[in-house]
């Protein structure tokens, strides 16, 4: 006797569509990325104008320390201006493509992890640029004062240092976003997160000590935006939680 299965046995040609969807959308993006990187590389100097502004009130002139040193450091910075132009496209495609497979109830955050996650990498930049920045380029002119020396500050470094500080903090923003989607999703409860409250509160203060210059007005201004992030995450969380 021959038992029959009622399982549909598996057939390749049901991913065929999908691969087709996820293989144009790719294209989408390594074309955004391009036309991005190649626009960035045109108006490079004007990038670059921009990011010298904190610098500008120093009076402090920058030097390159090799012939192709400037034409290297405008490749380098058109490549993560197109990286960083590419990454809301990407985040657009992927949930174009995740869209079909998702619950009724679950359009609403991905909509809205869609708008939160750009804003806030945004205000943690723009915080670092406008505020942290000047904060740490005072910190380090002082501390070269008195015994002599003076600075010598290539273009390079100096590109390398600011852009290192608003890619922290645009990331480091994150942090609160991703805890209160752990505590909303019931991956981590809001009870064991108020458990350890203070350790968090250490963790962050920790880590803007770490990703800023070593001087405690820069460690606060950076920590404390993001402790208020971290507690109105919590609150949410405990709002969301119950539901």
């Amino acid at each position: 006797m021959t038992k029959t299965s009622d399982k549909r046995d598996f057939d390749i040609t049901d991913w065929v569509p999908h691969v087709a969807e996820l293989r144009r959308r790719i294209i989408a993006v390594l074309v955004v990325f391009f036309v991005s990187t190649v626009t960035a590389f045109v108006f490079s100097s004007n990038i670059a104008s921009f990011l010298l502004a904190p610098l500008a009130r120093f009076e402090i002139p920058l030097y390159t320390f090799a012939p192709a040193e400037k034409f290297m450091t405008y490749l380098h910075l058109s490549f993560w201006t197109g990286v960083l132009c590419t990454v809301p496209f990407l985040c657009l495609q992927t949930a174009f493509f995740i869209w079909p497979g998702l619950r009724r109830n679950e359009y609403r955050y991905v909509c809205t992890a869609l708008f939160v996650v750009p804003v806030l990498f945004m205000l943690g930049a723009a915080l670092c640029y406008h505020f942290l920045a000047p904060i740490a380029l005072n910190f380090f002119l002082s501390f070269a004062e008195g015994d002599g020396i003076r600075p010598l500050w290539g273009f390079r470094e100096y590109l390398s240092l600011l852009f290192g500080l608003m890619l922290a903090g645009g990331l480091l923003s994150q942090g609160p976003l991703i805890l209160l989607v752990l505590m909303v999703t019931g991956l981590v409860s809001y009870k064991t997160v108020a458990r350890y409250r203070c350790h968090i509160i250490l963790l962050i203060f920790l880590l803007a000590a770490l990703l800023t210059p070593p001087d405690v007005v820069s460690q606060i201004m950076l920590g404390i935006p993001l402790y208020l992030l971290f507690e109105g995450s919590l609150f949410l969380g405990r709002i969301f939680g119950k539901r």
